[in-house]
């Protein structure tokens, strides 16, 4: 094998493979990129085991062939090599090593044969539902409700976001949830959407899908199976697929939460209200991270106490016109992703009772939801 490529175009590959390999693992090969050169492009490959990753680049094809190189010394050395400049890629049969260089700079980097590298990503044909999507509709479906996934591995089910075609009103819908907190946001159903059934997405896969979407350009396509989700995109200078195996559990049922009938609104300035959680939240300590909420007419107070920092209050004035006054306790941080993920000037904050979980929505923006479950009276 024996190619010429824009050390850009190459160096941007390597980043996007970083994000795919295990930096530690007992498996040689999968610390590698495959390398394969064939009909006037370079194609390379990364691999997790569970997840899987594909970029096409253009290049000057010598000699065809493929190889696996070693992915973070492969990366660490295009970092360093000077801008827009041309690199060969050649494989040194004799010295099973290839040969990198670029102007004055030669680099020997050892190699392993591309027949080992395991090949996951899917024919296909094996997909049961395909459809597309603008890259930006996608990307704030992912970045509305990720922040609720959980963090316990014991409930591996909901270390992931819930993707589901509601046909009743023909929407994609996205759900998270750490049985603390909900999330929900939901789009129109593109074409052939209605075919999948419900999927739960790891958060790895949608940590590399999110930074792929910032680059991708419009549309983008998703296909899905009942084990593997697969995104293909094009990019400025290439085409990635990228494949995930899905999480295999069952998604908390969560349709009671969106459903939930409240008989009082307040409406707050979203801005404010997060940057006065905030601040009262300063004193809180780590084993306590309770921020009270108390509403009266058109008034709302948040107020913690810490165990040694003292303690904290602040008003705001809020549209609120039922009367009575309600007292509420909330994990603090919990309360204020919330309220920094509203993406409209003002919200809305749904209550029935404080044993019952509180719903909030951005005003003026239809398909979002969050809930939050208040904390026992303290």
């Amino acid at each position: 094998m024996h190619v010429q490529v824009n050390r850009d175009t190459l160096f941007r590959a390597f980043v996007h493979s970083q994000g795919v390999i295990e930096r530690k693992t007992t498996l040689l090969i999968l610390g590698h990129t495959l390398l394969r050169a064939k009909d006037g492009v370079v194609t390379l490959v990364s691999t997790d085991m569970d997840m899987a990753l594909s970029e096409t680049i253009a290049a000057d094809i010598v000699q065809e062939g493929s190889i696996c190189v070693p992915t973070v010394l492969t990366y660490e050395i295009l970092r360093k090599l000077k801008p827009n400049s041309t690199v060969n890629i050649a494989f040194n049969n004799d010295l099973a090593q290839v040969i990198l260089s670029s102007g004055r700079s030669k680099f020997e980097i050892p190699c392993i044969s591309s027949d080992e590298f395991p090949l996951i990503l899917q024919d296909g044909s094996t997909f049961s539902c395909s459809f597309v999507l603008p890259a930006l509709v996608l990307k704030n479906m992912i970045e509305t409700v990720r922040f609720a996934t959980s963090n316990d591995e014991m409930r591996y089910a909901l270390n992931g976001i819930n993707f589901s075609y509601d046909a009743t009103v023909g929407k994609l819908r996205a759900v998270a949830t750490d049985r603390h907190r909900l999330a929900s946001v939901e789009v129109d159903g593109p074409d052939g959407a209605a075919e999948m059934s419900s999927i739960i997405v790891s958060k790895k896969t949608i940590g590399e899908f999110s930074r792929l979407l910032d680059e991708a350009i419009e549309p983008v396509s998703l296909s899905v199976s009942d084990t593997r989700i697969e995104l293909a995109a094009r990019f400025e200078k290439s085409r990635i697929t990228i494949g995930s195996r899905l999480i295999d559990g069952s998604f908390p049922e969560y349709s009671a939460v969106l459903n939930i009938k409240h008989d009082k609104r307040i409406v707050v300035a979203a801005k404010a209200f997060a940057e006065l959680i905030d601040r009262v939240g300063t004193v809180i300590s780590e084993k306590s991270r309770v921020i009270k909420v108390s509403v009266s007419r058109n008034l709302l107070r948040c107020s913690a106490v810490g165990s040694a920092a003292g303690s904290a209050a602040e008003d705001i004035d809020v549209d609120y016109d039922d009367g009575s006054e309600m007292n509420l306790s909330f994990d603090a941080k919990y309360l204020l992703d919330v309220a920094q993920h509203i993406a409209s000037s003002e919200m809305e904050i749904l209550l029935t009772n404080p044993d019952t979980a509180v719903s909030v929505r951005p005003v003026g923006i239809d398909g979002v939801y969050f809930a939050l479950m208040p904390l026992a009276s303290q």
